[in-house]
């Protein structure tokens, strides 16, 4: 009896947290009536150590409970500028996992005749998004621009290029591979990487980028700054060259356009046992640009799975 009572105790104390989305503070990744689950032994989650850019339910100084992403860490000096996140004065670079996370499609008109090269010049992207059309903001433009494509090769070597600005990046298949390939500007850098995927295609949440994004970047170097800041997207161009080679899934993305506080503040110092969270919509999120930093007790639940059920034509503009 008393270890059966045991294994029901641990049973418990082992099920994961689980919380329903409520507003569209952390969209487009997360919206209303996705669940979202903690690792087993959720008690544990106050003895994990926070990590950037990682998910969080936390409590919050209004009482109430929200999904963050933590940004900034003990000590450190949180600034944005430019619709960029800096820490301690550096631009802070996603990794393409982040980035799979956190990117707006862009609409893409590609020319049917031809999609094997395709072309984007370069030109304003404004941080517009389809799922909250009724919040009132004003449209800035978004430099951070990029493309990712899944590709077929077939029974020879396929040779995917994809240019961003002047510079050059290409990848070679082997026959009959598939291959995803994520180029463009992001915080500061001009960022590529690709990898081999040994099943058919599957799409990340909500189809932005493909499935499995890497961890790091394999190519990461800092983009060129000439004179005043353009506030242009890149010029972008895919192609692929082999025969009877597929395009079987293009997208083409933006980064967040990070916005100070509602009262102009741009910059934050983390106390030592503080933490910096934001909203991966910045517009409709309450978060540390209100709040300031939070103490690590704060941190309720690091965000472990997520399951994708609510849908884009969920409208609410409240925070969550």
């Amino acid at each position: 009896m008393a270890a059966c009572l045991a294994a029901l105790t641990v049973g418990w104390l082992a099920r994961p947290a689980r919380y329903e989305v409520d507003g569209l503070s952390m969209a487009p990744g997360l919206l209303p009536g996705d669940i979202v689950t903690s690792d087993v032994f959720p008690s544990a989650d106050v003895l994990r150590q926070p990590r950037r850019f990682d998910r969080w339910i936390i409590s919050t100084p209004e009482g109430g409970i929200a999904l963050k992403r933590l940004v900034g860490l003990p000590g450190e000096t949180v600034s944005i500028a430019d619709g960029d996140l800096s820490i301690d004065g550096r631009i802070c670079l996603k990794s393409p996992r982040v980035l799979a996370e956190t990117a707006v499609e862009v609409p893409q008109p590609i020319a049917p005749q031809d999609p094997k090269h395709v072309r984007f010049d370069a030109a304003e992207v404004l941080d517009d998004v389809d799922f909250a059309t009724e919040v009132n903001r004003s449209l800035l433009p978004v430099r951070d621009v990029g493309i990712a494509a899944t590709v077929r090769s077939a029974a020879t070597d396929t040779h995917v290029c994809i240019r961003v600005g002047d510079t050059r990046i290409t990848w070679r298949l082997e026959p009959h591979q598939r291959g995803c390939f994520v180029a463009g500007r992001l915080d500061g850098h001009l960022v590529a990487t690709g990898w081999r995927l040994h099943a058919a295609p599957t799409a990340a949440a909500r189809g932005r980028l493909p499935a499995a994004a890497a961890d790091s970047w394999t190519h990461a170097k800092p983009w060129p700054i000439h004179g005043a800041l353009d506030t242009n997207a890149p010029a972008i161009a895919v192609d692929v060259e082999g025969d009877a080679a597929v395009v079987e899934r293009l997208t083409r993305w933006r980064d967040i356009l990070y916005r100070p506080a509602a009262d102009g503040t741009t910059e934050w110092r983390i106390p030592r046992d503080g933490y910096f969270v934001l909203g991966d919509f910045p517009t409709v999120s309450r978060d540390s640009r209100h709040w300031g930093p939070l103490h690590r007790t704060a941190l309720v639940h690091r965000v472990h799975e997520v399951v994708v059920t609510g849908s884009l034509e969920a409208r609410s503009a409240s925070d969550g």
